[in-house]
This record gives structure tokens, C-alpha cells and sequence, in this order.
């Protein structure tokens, strides 16, 4: 079928089939893994990840199939309510074992092989000739075939799966269809070489640009629905819990982390809690970030000097210098993943501590050369503007820091393009394992050494590492002026001086010849 996605079969799959394979996996399944050399070991898991892949695509396309005949408005309330179940997610984890949360993504997930919504005009006549190994709807091909086409030849997981077809559910009724097949396709071809985190990072990103009327909608929905409460258990514990939006939260996750990121790496060093030579701090992260806020709830009710802390707790939010001056836009601030509208960053640059950033391209004020070893607030500032956090794996910002490329005692400059921030697991993981980098003032790429990829190919670090091309809208075309079109609008000229008072073409009479301030 010319609409049938390249790699998916239009057989139907049956449970024999499945039991065969189940046959082959539960001898392997019982087969030792260890006493293997590093190299045999890490290509049998990537092989292994390869079958999971596969073997979670046929589950979320069985998960798709049961919740589309789970409908509730099906005959019996629908299949899963046949069974004795609530709905499609409570019917699909009581067989495999998993979640409610997993099965949805799975149903999600799914949904990429759904037959392809009707276009208007097709009606019933696009699922003639489709066999009797075919259901109904099949000949159109599925919904979304690149997403499809990746799970099935096991290269996309169910978690990114899942992650981009919820997102271009959401956007499907507003973005024409051209644009969102592009998108689709921009996204899957990222995704394949994606852990689930970033490929998250990277649809939001992309969502927010592809449909900004919905993004600016859901901020404002957001904001509205913040709360925070807290309440005493019997034990004397206080629970406290809440909702916020992007733009709350940022500042509150800017000083919180950066004064545990602080507090990590003193007890990484062996440095106590007031600076003893050796640690007696066995604090998990969860309880630093706890003393931090108690911490800032001391600070606040008598400190004046906010300054001597040892944590850098400026905040930076970003946009475009047009979209400033529009007021129409997105910008980011640092923590926070997903873009920020330029509405809502205006509201929150006007807060103390926090520096607007308005981009531009490579500055030379930023460009201090060999003068400086240690990277200025103004080139961290642009650093992270270009990294987003660390280049490598898009840690936030606060657990980063900026570092030389080539090493400034060895001649290594204070610039842009001799500057990556890093956070500490990566920077031990460049120099350790000797991976190189090249940067610019906007772009950084990472080389891996040729025992981890013999043809070295380079790979896109940095805020471009997540973004990926949104196609501009279709451009409206208008109708050509026709004479005819020019002679209605006359006669309607015409019809409207007809109707003007008498006495006002007389008063127009009446001051002809004189200067036009006469008149009022």
C-alpha cells in the first residue's frame, strides 16, 4: 500500500507466533552472562536492548489495539470492561505484571500504529481492498509511520515512543499536517540515539516552538493551578507538598541546587560541613537540599548580606532581542527544561538577582582571551546560554561549571571557543577517557576516542543537541484582485457618500480653498 509505512507488515501477528519466540528467549533466558570479556558483554546488552525494543513495540501495538476496543462508548462499555476490568491501562497490568502508569505508556505508545485519521472527502472507500489479514482502517497506514517504522525495526523504545506521540497527539487539530509529519520525523530520527530523559527534554522544546498559542495557554493554566500546603503527622514530621509553574519554581530550583551542588562537592572532597579536613558530612542529597531551604528560611527572617554565601545565586533568563521588543516569543531560564514564554520571562526578569539576557552573536566584550584563567560571570553566562547546562548529558546549570578546553597553563585561551561547561561526572569522563571537543561561540561537538567509536564521528553537544528544525507555517495565500472584485468595492464607495447628511458635503462646500485646520 502506498500509505502502508515501509517496514510494517499488514500479517497478522497471532499468540502462536509469540509462544514460538517465548520458546527461544526462555532458553536463553536461563543461560549464564557472566565470565564474559568487556567487549562480549557490552554487545550482548546491546543486543538484549534490541529485543526488548522489539518485544515493546509488539506489546504497545497489542496495548493500542485493546484500549481503541476498550472505548467505553463500545457495546458492554468495550473490551476491557467485558473482561471485568475498569479500562484498557487496569486490564493491560494485571496481564503483564507492570504498572497502571506503564500500561498507559504502552497504550500511548501504541497509538503510533493506529490506522491514519480519515482526510476529509476519503470516507470508507480508503479501506477498499484491504484483505481479510488486514482490519479495517489498515490500508491507510499508520498514524504516525515514522514513529511506527522505528519501533518496529526495534530502534525506538516504548518510552520515547510514548513521549513523542503524546506530544503530537496534543498538537495534532492545530498544526497542519505537513508541518507535523516533519516534525515527526525530525523527532524519531533524533530519539533512536536518545536516553528517555533527554528525548522528554528535547519534544518539549519542540513542542513549545511548533504551537506557542497552546504553550502561552498552558502557562497561564499552570500558574493558576500552583499551590503549596503543608500538614504534622503523629510522629511530629511536617509533610509538605505543592504544585508549581516553570517560572515560580525557577528560582526556588536555581538556589536549592546550587547550594547542595556546593555542599556535594565539599563532601566529595573530604571537606567537613565547616570546612574540618575530613568529612563527617553523610548527608544524602535529599537531606542537603532539605538544610538548604531551612537554611534560606533562617537567612531570611535576620541576615542582611546575601553575598558571602559561597553560592552563586544569580539567575539568568533568556530571549531574543526581537522577541523582547514584540513581547511575542520563547526564551529559557536556567533549571528549568522547557521553554518559557517572553510574557512570562519579562514578569520574572523584574525580580532582584535575576540578570535578562538579550542574545545576540559572538561578543567580543565576552572574549577575554589569555589575560584571565578563570571564565567571567558574563562568558559563564553566554556558556550556558550555548551548553544549556553540561554539553555532554544536559545536566542543569547549577551542577556545572565552566572549563577549559585546551587548559589554560597550556596556553589555552578564555574565550567562548575554548570554553565547555561540564558538569564533574563528565569533565573526569573527557580527560579520562580522551574524548575531544571543538566549540564555537554558539555550537560544541564532542569526538569520542576510537576505542568507543573507531570512525570518531563527531556529536552535537549543547542546547543544539535537543532542538531540531520546526517548519514555519504554510503561508497564507489570498485571492488575486479581479476588476470585478474593484468595481463592487466603488460601488459600495459610492453607496456609503450617498448616505453621508447633506449638510456635512455643504459645510465641506463652504471651506473649500482653505488650509485643512480651518476646518475643525
Amino acid at each position: 500500500m502506498a500509505d502502508e509505512a515501509p517496514g510494517l507488515e499488514t500479517t497478522v501477528l497471532e499468540a502462536a507466533d509469540v509462544e514460538r519466540v517465548n520458546a527461544v528467549v526462555r532458553v536463553l533466558a536461563s543461560r549464564e552472562v557472566s565470565g564474559q570479556s568487556k567487549d562480549q558483554l557490552l554487545e550482548l546488552n546491546a543486543a538484549v536492548a534490541t529485543l526488548e525494543r522489539l518485544v515493546g513495540a509488539m506489546g504497545a501495538r497489542c496495548a493500542g489495539e485493546i484500549a481503541r476496543l476498550s472505548a467505553p462508548e463500545l457495546p458492554g462499555g468495550g473490551l476491557a470492561r467485558r473482561e471485568g476490568q475498569g479500562n484498557a491501562a487496569t486490564l493491560l497490568s494485571k496481564v503483564r505484571g507492570g504498572s497502571v502508569n506503564g500500561a498507559k505508556q504502552a497504550i500511548t505508545a501504541g497509538d503510533a500504529f493506529a490506522p491514519r485519521p480519515l482526510k476529509e472527502g476519503e470516507g470508507d472507500a480508503a479501506d477498499a481492498g484491504a484483505g481479510s489479514s488486514v482490519g479495517a482502517g489498515q490500508a491507510r497506514g499508520a498514524k504516525y509511520p515514522e514513529v511506527a517504522t522505528a519501533s518496529a525495526a526495534g530502534e525506538l523504545s516504548v518510552d520515547a515512543a510514548a513521549l513523542i506521540v503524546g506530544a503530537l497527539n496534543k498538537v495534532r487539530e492545530r498544526v497542519d499536517p505537513a508541518s507535523l509529519a516533519a516534525v515527526e520525523k525530525s523527532l524519531v530520527s533524533r530519539a533512536v540515539s536518545m536516553a528517555a530523559h533527554d528525548v522528554r527534554k528535547m519534544v518539549a522544546r519542540a513542542m513549545a516552538r511548533l504551537d506557542r498559542v497552546e504553550h502561552e495557554r498552558r502557562e497561564r493554566e499552570n500558574h493558576e493551578a500552583r499551590y503549596l500546603w503543608w500538614k504534622q503527622d503523629h510522629e511530629g514530621n511536617v509533610l509538605i507538598h505543592g504544585v508549581m509553574d516553570a517560572v515560580t519554581a525557577a528560582p526556588i530550583i536555581n538556589v536549592l541546587e546550587q547550594m547542595t551542588t556546593r555542599d556535594v562537592r565539599r563532601q566529595g572532597r573530604g571537606t567537613g560541613r565547616n570546612g574540618a579536613s575530613e568529612s563527617d558530612d553523610t548527608r544524602t542529597v535529599g537531606q542537603m537540599r532539605v538544610d538548604a531551604l531551612h537554611a534560606l528560611a533562617r537567612h531570611s527572617l535576620g541576615c542582611t548580606r546575601t553575598d558571602r554565601s559561597g553560592v552563586r545565586t544569580t539567575m539568568v533568563v533568556r530571549m531574543s532581542l526581537s522577541d523582547l521588543m514584540s513581547g511575542d516569543g520563547l526564551g529559557s531560564v536556567d533549571g528549568i527544561d522547557q521553554p518559557v514564554s517572553v510574557g512570562q520571562l519579562r514578569r520574572l526578569s523584574g525580580d532582584a538577582e535575576i540578570i535578562p539576557q538579550v542574545l545576540g552573536g559572538d561578543s567580543e566584550i565576552l572574549d577575554q582571551g589569555v589575560r584571565e584563567r578563570l571564565f567571567t560571570d558574563a562568558q559563564r553566562i553566554a556558556l550556558v546560554q550555548r551548553d544549556g547546562g553540561c554539553a555532554k548529558c544536559h545536566a542543569p546549570p547549577e551542577r556545572c561549571e565552566a572549563h577549559h578546553i585546551r587548559w589554560w597553563q597550556h596556553g589555552g585561551t578564555t574565550n567562548l571557543s575554548n570554553g565547555v561547561m561540564l558538569c564533574t561526572r563528565c569533565h573526569h569522563d573527557i580527560h579520562r577517557q580522551g574524548w575531544e571537543i571543538h566549540a564555537t561561540g554558539s555550537s560544541v561537538a564532542f569526538i569520542p576516542p576510537p576505542h568507543l567509536d573507531p570512525g570518531r564521528t563527531p556529536s552535537a553537544g549543547g542546547s543544539a543537541a535537543l532542538d531540531i528544525d520546526i517548519p514555519p507555517p504554510p503561508e497564507q495565500v489570498w485571492p488575486c484582485i479581479t476588476p470585478e472584485d474593484e468595481a463592487m468595492v466603488r460601488a459600495w464607495a459610492a453607496a456609503d457618500r450617498a448616505r453621508e447628511p447633506e449638510a456635512e458635503w455643504d459645510a465641506y462646500a463652504s471651506h473649500a480653498g482653505e488650509p485643512h485646520e480651518a476646518w475643525v
